[in-house]
């Protein structure tokens, strides 16, 4: 069995579908908890229905952003192990300059026919320990951040403790945009304008339109994705 049967071999659909089991297994049992505690909140089934349909709208944007590459792990490490990392990475583009480094640790370059079997595995255990540290941080301290947040609010302002939180939600997104746009050259600058003005309309102009602000983040990036494209080919 050459290199390219084997990183597609039925085995390796096999192998790779553990994880995307367990991912979409987790995206269940936190849904049908999420959907008791907003029950236990007396939050009514018409808002649950409005965030369920938000959060999918959203997800669309970010999902057709690692088209491509998803297009360049295919035809280095083969489909099924591209399936598995985008189902589990935060940030797919990471994945390549993971198996960029290893493959150097293997002597081989990523695309040629130097990479073999031993450089894929060394991509393998690069990609899973890229991932270790979030997931173990979030293991040890995930299930402490609500007594945290508790203890701040009864310390200081809960109204303050909410803004600050606000605050750090903007500022993370913040700071991923500008990892995007920081040498300010247009066709990066685009998307993030177009999507902020359509975002402003939404929330503004059209505010009296409650569907609309449901999904208001959804098609601000799908609009400014789009006429992107079109506006730069």
């Amino acid at each position: 069995m050459d290199f390219q049967t084997m990183i597609n071999s039925p085995g390796m659909w096999i192998a790779s579908s553990f994880l995307v089991i367990i991912s979409v297994s987790q995206a269940v049992v936190f849904l049908r908890a999420a959907l008791k505690e907003a029950t236990a909140l007396g939050i009514d089934e018409k808002k649950r229905k409005a965030a369920i349909r938000s959060a999918c709208i959203t997800a669309i944007g970010p999902s057709l952003s690692p088209v491509i590459t998803l297009l360049s792990l295919v035809a280095v490490v083969g489909a099924p192990t591209t399936w598995m990392r985008l189902c589990d990475v935060g940030a797919a583009r990471t994945e390549l300059g993971v198996i960029s480094l290893t493959s150097t640790l293997a002597g081989a370059e990523v695309g040629s026919a130097s990479f073999g079997t031993e450089a894929f595995s060394y991509a393998l255990w690069g990609m899973a320990l890229n991932n270790f540290g979030w997931l173990f941080l979030v293991f040890i301290l995930g299930h402490r951040m609500s007594g945290v947040v508790e203890k701040m609010n009864t310390k200081y302002n809960p109204v303050w403790v909410k803004k600050l939180l606000a605050g750090a939600t903007v500022g993370l997104f913040a700071y991923l945009l500008a990892n995007q746009i920081q040498d300010l050259q247009m066709p990066k600058l685009t998307p993030a304008i177009i999507s902020a003005v359509v975002m402003l309309l939404l929330t503004t102009v059209l505010k009296k339109y409650q569907r609309l602000q449901e999904l208001a983040l959804g098609i601000s990036m799908l609009v400014g994705m789009i006429a992107t494209q079109i506006v730069f080919g």
